[in-house]
C-alpha cells in the first residue's frame, strides 16, 4: 500500500476519536505530528487577558457576525420574488423602488449563483469558527457548546429573523459587497450555479393564475387586510368579475328572446303604441319580420320618435332602422365588451346562425355586461324592472321636494331643461376585437330597402310654468325654449 493511501486510511479513525474525545472532555495530546501528508491537529490553550486572547476573541466575534450575515442574506434574498420586486419597482415608494432595483439587478445575474456563493461562504465561516474556539478554550465540551451557541443563536436565528422582516432593505445594502464576493467565489460558485440552472431551471418569479389572483385580491379586503388601503367589497367584486369575463360567454348574461320587447315591421306607430314604447323604458327595440319572430332585420332607436307625430300612423318598416349586430352564443363577454366600446352599437343579437335568417336566442346590451362587472343590477329613471329575467319590478321611493334645499331645487329644474353632450374619445387606433359579427341591412320582406318617413328635420320645445322653491314660495315664471334641430340634428 502506498504511503498516501495509508495516511488516508489513518485519517478517518483519527478524526472520529478526536470528535469523541472532544464531546467526552477527554484530554488530548498537545500536538500530533505526522510526516508525509500535511496532517496536524493543534490544540493550544491561550492565556486569558493576553493580546493574543483578545485578538482571537475579536476574530471569533467577526466570524459570528459574518456567518450571521451570510445566513440572513440567504433567507432574505432567496425569499424575495422577482414579480414582487417588479411591483415595487413600478408602484412602490421612492426608497422601495431604489432597494428593489438593486436587489433585482443582483438576482438578475443569477439566482442560483447568489445562493451558492452565500452557502459556500457560510460553510467556510462555520467551519473556521470551531478551530479558533479550540485554540482559545483548549478543546473539549466547552469549545463544542460555545461554537454551537454562537452559531445557532447569533449566526442563524437572530440574523434570519431580522432579514425575514427587513430582507429588501438589508439585501439592497449588501448588494455591492455580494457582487464582489460572487466574483471571488466565481471558480466554484458559477459552475455549480450553471448545473442547478440546467437541472432545476431558471426562476422567473411567481406567475399567478386567475383563481389565485382572485384569492389574493380577496385577502386585501376589509377586516382581513391590515393596511389603510384595504379594498372594499365592491372593488373585490368588480376585480373578480373582470378576471372571469373572458371565460364567460354571452349566453350567461343575455336576455332570452322571449323576454325581449320587440316589434314587427308591420306594427303601426300610433299614439297607443308610442305611449307603450315610452312606458316600457327601452332606448332600443329589436325589429323582426312579420312572419318570423326569430328573424330580426334591425332595431328602432326610441330617440327617433322625438320629432315623430303619432297621428301620422307610420308603420315601423317606414322608419330608418339601425343595424343590429349579431354574434354567436360562444362569444366571450370580454370580446363583446370590446365591440361595444368601439361605439358601433350598444346592443347585439345572440343567434345560432349569425347573419342567417332566424335562430335568434337572445339580446345582450352594454348594460348587461356592466351589470355582470359590478355584480348588481343597474336601474335608471326609466327602467321598469330591476331584474328582467325574474320580473322583479322597480320600487322607487318618491322624492319629497319639501326636504330639498332651495339651492338644489333650482339645480333640479336646470338639469331637466338643459342637456349635456358627452364626447367619446377616439378609438381609431384600437385593436380590432375577436367578435364574429354579422350585420344585416334593414329591408322589407320583398327585398326593397327601407325608406325614411317624411318627418320634420326641425322642431321646438317650449316649457312654461312657475318656479317654486323648497319653501313653496313662487320665484317667478319659468320659460325655456328648445333649440332648432338644425343646430344639433336628431336624425342622422
Amino acid at each position: 500500500m502506498k504511503r498516501r493511501d495509508a495516511l488516508t486510511v489513518l485519517r478517518v479513525p483519527f478524526l472520529l476519536s478526536n470528535i469523541f474525545r472532544r464531546v467526552a472532555a477527554v484530554p488530548t495530546p498537545c500536538e500530533w505530528r505526522m510526516t508525509g501528508l500535511a496532517l496536524s491537529v493543534m490544540e493550544l490553550e491561550t492565556e486569558f487577558g493576553t493580546a493574543e486572547f483578545w485578538a482571537k476573541m475579536g476574530v471569533i466575534a467577526f466570524l459570528v457576525l459574518l456567518g450571521g450575515c451570510f445566513a440572513g442574506l440567504t433567507l432574505g434574498l432567496m425569499g424575495l420574488d422577482e414579480t414582487n420586486l417588479l411591483v415595487l419597482m413600478r408602484s412602490g415608494e421612492e426608497h422601495e423602488r431604489k432597494h428593489a432595483e438593486r436587489v433585482y439587478a443582483l438576482l438578475g445575474r443569477g439566482r442560483h449563483w447568489v445562493l451558492v456563493t452565500l452557502l459556500l461562504s457560510n460553510v467556510i465561516v462555520n467551519e473556521t469558527l470551531p478551530i479558533i474556539l479550540d485554540s482559545v478554550f483548549g478543546g473539549g465540551l466547552v469549545a463544542v457548546l460555545a461554537s454551537t451557541v454562537l452559531i445557532v443563536i447569533f449566526g442563524e436565528i437572530i440574523p434570519q429573523a431580522i432579514c425575514v422582516r427587513h430582507g429588501l432593505a438589508i439585501g439592497a445594502k449588501f448588494a455591492y459587497p455580494m457582487l464582489v464576493l460572487m466574483y471571488i467565489m466565481y471558480p466554484v460558485a458559477y459552475p455549480t450555479a450553471l448545473l442547478l440552472d440546467r437541472w432545476l431551471g431558471e426562476s422567473h418569479g411567481t406567475v399567478y393564475r386567475k383563481a389565485e389572483l382572485k384569492t389574493l385580491v380577496s385577502l386585501h379586503q376589509g377586516e382581513t387586510a391590515s393596511d389603510l388601503d384595504a379594498l372594499t367589497e365592491d372593488e373585490v367584486t368588480i376585480i373578480g368579475a373582470v378576471l372571469d369575463l373572458r371565460d364567460k360567454d354571452v349566453s350567461h348574461i343575455m336576455t332570452p328572446i322571449e323576454d325581449v320587447y320587440t316589434l314587427s315591421l308591420d306594427a303601426v306607430l300610433d299614439e297607443k303604441l308610442v305611449n307603450t314604447i315610452l312606458s316600457a323604458g327601452y332606448s332600443r327595440i329589436p325589429i323582426h319580420t312579420s312572419d318570423d319572430k326569430s328573424n330580426f332585420v334591425g332595431m328602432l332607436l326610441v330617440k327617433q320618435l322625438i320629432t315623430y307625430d303619432p297621428e301620422d300612423n307610420y308603420p315601423v318598416k317606414d322608419f330608418p332602422l339601425s343595424t343590429l349586430p349579431e354574434t354567436g352564443i360562444d362569444t366571450s363577454c370580454l370580446d363583446i365588451l370590446n365591440f361595444f366600446q368601439e361605439g358601433r352599437s350598444h346592443m347585439a343579437l345572440v343567434s345560432e346562425n349569425p347573419g342567417g335568417e332566424g335562430g335568434a336566442l337572445g339580446v345582450i346590451t352594454l348594460e348587461d355586461v356592466i351589470e355582470e362587472l359590478i355584480g348588481e343590477e343597474i336601474v335608471d329613471e326609466t327602467d321598469v324592472y330591476v331584474d328582467v329575467h325574474n320580473k322583479i319590478k322597480v320600487m322607487r321611493r318618491p322624492i319629497n321636494r319639501q326636504k330639498i334645499h332651495p339651492s338644489l331645487a333650482g339645480l333640479l329644474h336646470t338639469r331637466r331643461l338643459s342637456g349635456s353632450t358627452i364626447s367619446r374619445s377616439s378609438r381609431a387606433n384600437r385593436v380590432p376585437t375577436k367578435v364574429s359579427l354579422a350585420v344585416r341591412k334593414p329591408s322589407h320582406q320583398d327585398g326593397s330597402e327601407l325608406q325614411q318617413p317624411n318627418m320634420k328635420d326641425y322642431g321646438a320645445l317650449g316649457l312654461h310654468g312657475m318656479d317654486r322653491g323648497a319653501d313653496g314660495d313662487a320665484n317667478g315664471p319659468a320659460s325655456t325654449e328648445g333649440v332648432s334641430s338644425e343646430q344639433q340634428p336628431l336624425l342622422k
